[in-house]
């Protein structure tokens, strides 16, 4: 087979995806096995308009709405952290996360909302694996890490005071980048430049 009939046959069997401001922000929530002791606590709470937002982070939903909030994802997590000195079950203290995944709307708009410095602050996460951009910071009684990627802004909220709820909150952000890189439609080359490829 001639190589542009192979390069037609892939483009033409290539699966259709929606456009990044249509992708459902629960089918990215990490799920119980993505890391290792932590599971979903309840169910996921939605947002897909600015009033139902307005209802779940009150003040700040005004932000998400500036830069072109589409809707949004809530998922509690509980988990074991023995890193901590207090005694729980089996000699472990249960600690709690919530992530917060944001559609809004384009690469840019997530972007312009990181990069808001009523979003939030913090040092750069070292040796980030996903392509956008992440921060942490520990305050009394919680880590804080918020990421972007592709048309999404996440955050997540470790109940620990200690750098040690950041490899939590690490873990939960990179598989939650990982679901959204998979979830953005792959952008196709122009026949021109296809093209090109066989002068």
């Amino acid at each position: 087979m001639p190589p542009v009939a192979v390069v037609l046959l892939l483009l033409g069997t290539a699966p259709a995806s929606a456009a990044c401001e249509q992708i459902d922000p629960p089918g990215l929530l990490p799920e119980d096995t993505a890391c290792e002791g932590w599971l979903r606590d309840g169910a996921p709470r939605t947002a897909y308009s600015f009033q139902e937002l307005a209802q779940i982070i009150d003040g700040a939903a005004g932000l998400h709405d500036q830069y072109g909030f589409v809707s949004a994802a809530f998922q509690n997590y509980a988990g074991a952290d023995s890193a901590r000195g207090d005694s729980g079950a089996a000699g472990t203290a249960v600690v709690a996360a919530t992530l917060a995944l944001f559609n809004q709307g384009t690469a840019e708009n997530a972007s312009l909302l990181y990069g808001d410095p009523a979003s939030g602050m913090g040092e750069p996460v070292p040796d980030w694996r996903c392509g956008g951009e992440a921060r942490f910071r520990v305050a009394p009684g919680s880590t804080i890490l918020q990421f972007r990627e592709q048309c999404f802004f996440g955050s997540i909220v470790v109940l620990s005071g200690e750098e040690a709820g950041l490899d939590g909150a690490r873990c939960l952000a990179e598989r939650a980048c990982s679901l959204v890189q998979q979830a953005v439609p792959v952008k196709r080359e122009a026949w021109g430049s296809l093209r090109a490829l066989f002068r």
